[in-house]
């Protein structure tokens, strides 16, 4: 098979494109908007995370707070901030049958480090996918 010259695609390194589904990590830790930064960083260090997705009371998805994030306000006190205000990255998402390489053309267009991973209709993802996860896919 002929390889045109430049960077090679997901379909060229991997023989077929797989379904985000394959790539993803099942279930999302999710907070409310309210949550204060010190409960999302107990939240964090118990389920061995980097990030939660903040949601609204109607459980529809706002965003996503990092860990990154939480050091920006390093300097307030986090039983006072709340994750709506902490939010630094929409919510961002794709279908899980949606293929891996156009899940990476929508993270970079979006310039997102997250997916959630929702069936059309729902506001409950099924899982989530990162920039991480991409790179260990597409370096395999």
């Amino acid at each position: 098979m002929a390889r045109s010259a430049g960077a090679p695609t997901v379909r060229g390194m991997h023989g077929s494109l797989n379904a985000v589904s394959d790539v993803m990590r099942p279930g999302v830790v999710s907070v409310s908007a309210t949550t204060s930064l010190a409960a999302i960083g107990r939240v964090l260090r118990e389920h061995g995370v980097h990030g939660v997705l903040v949601v609204a009371d109607d459980g529809e998805p706002l965003g996503w707070v990092t860990a990154r994030d939480m050091l920006r306000h390093r300097s307030e006190d986090w039983r006072r901030v709340k994750a709506a205000d902490a939010i630094s990255e929409p919510c961002v998402s794709v279908v899980p049958s949606a293929t891996v390489a156009g899940a990476i053309d929508t993270m970079l267009a979006a310039d997102a480090t997250r997916l959630a991973v929702l069936r059309p209709g729902s506001h409950t993802p099924d899982g989530v996918v990162t920039d991480i996860d991409f790179v260990t896919y597409l370096a395999r």
